[in-house]
């Protein structure tokens, strides 16, 4: 087969929503004039595709029972059946997908998330390596189901810390979007102060909110590491991250330049005050957030070194 198939893969956990994302992206025509698709779907949760509907969109789909079922041979005759011009891949989170194969002409253009915002807390807290592993791949993730508490915020600095350069949305039980206008634990000022406790969520909101702190000077407590990849004279300046699990510790933070000599330790730990700007190569590129070193001293280590965004 010399031509390509464009693949768009579908994650979550079972009955998150992904089958009904599915069928309602074909039913709007989210994804344009595709022409056939062939939907390979992995398990069978609460919705099930209607093979009527589905050919009146134009659309064929095969279920797959096992993960040794779902070979580049199957998928192969199924094309080579069907004839589609497109594929989406609905995945069973229990599956390991890192040791199955597809064949090399079919071309993934877009992979989504989809979240049951509802049922998250309790899937999160007890498999976190999973929501790891089907969001950290994602481009785009769809928290359907919300409703406007508090906690909704502290769920969704959770999956930004697994993967910040996703576009998240957010809907409501009806599929409408919802906004969450978060009250931040520290004052926005021309000089702002970071506790110990706060910096997860300050890490997370210089992403989402650049007018914020464009400019803006701030204080926190920080490590220090060094690498020879890093541009010259710069350093990161950032905490400790639980992602999944405790056998999962990551780095997060910010890229600190500076101009005067300064002998930086690496993982060493400081009190920083800095200015905080936002730097692109160039005007295709998104800005990416650069601190500007204004004073630091040494401190012992923090009690918590690893921090919380809940």
């Amino acid at each position: 087969m010399a031509r390509t198939f464009p693949a768009v893969i579908v994650k979550g956990i079972l009955e998150s929503g992904k089958t009904t994302f599915i069928v309602d992206s074909l039913k709007n025509g989210d994804f344009g004039d595709i022409g056939r698709v062939l939907i390979l779907s992995t398990e069978e949760g609460e919705v099930e595709y209607n093979p009527a509907e589905l050919a009146k969109l134009n659309a064929v789909y095969y279920s797959f029972d096992t993960p040794e079922d779902f070979t580049v041979e199957k998928i192969n005759d199924l094309i080579r059946v069907n004839k589609p011009h497109a594929l989406f891949i609905e995945e069973n989170a229990m599956w390991d997908w890192n040791e199955i194969k597809l064949p090399p002409y079919v071309v993934v253009e877009q992979v989504f998330t989809i979240i049951d915002a509802s049922t998250f807390k309790v899937y999160f807290n007890n498999m976190r390596q999973k929501f790891q592993d089907i969001v950290g791949a994602s481009g785009i993730v769809i928290m359907n189901r919300c409703e406007e508490t508090p906690e909704m915020a502290g769920y969704k600095r959770s999956l930004k810390l697994i993967n910040k350069d996703a576009y998240y949305i957010t809907l409501d039980a009806d599929g409408n979007p919802v906004s969450f206008v978060e009250e931040l634990p520290y004052k926005i000022a021309d000089e702002m102060k970071i506790s110990d406790d706060d910096f997860g969520i300050f890490y997370i909101d210089t992403f989402d909110n650049r007018s914020r702190y464009e400019g803006k000077i701030v204080e926190f407590d920080c490590m220090t590491v060094t690498s020879k990849n890093l541009p010259e004279n710069t350093f990161v300046a950032g905490r400790l991250a639980m992602t999944c699990c405790a056998n999962d510790i990551q780095l997060i933070g910010h890229l600190c330049g500076y101009n005067a000599p300064v002998k930086i330790k690496n993982k060493g730990w400081v009190h920083l005050r800095a200015r905080v700007h936002y730097l692109s190569e160039n005007e295709n590129d998104e800005p990416q957030i650069v601190l500007e070193l204004l004073r630091m001293n040494e401190i012992p280590e923090i009690e918590n070194p690893v921090v919380s965004l809940q």
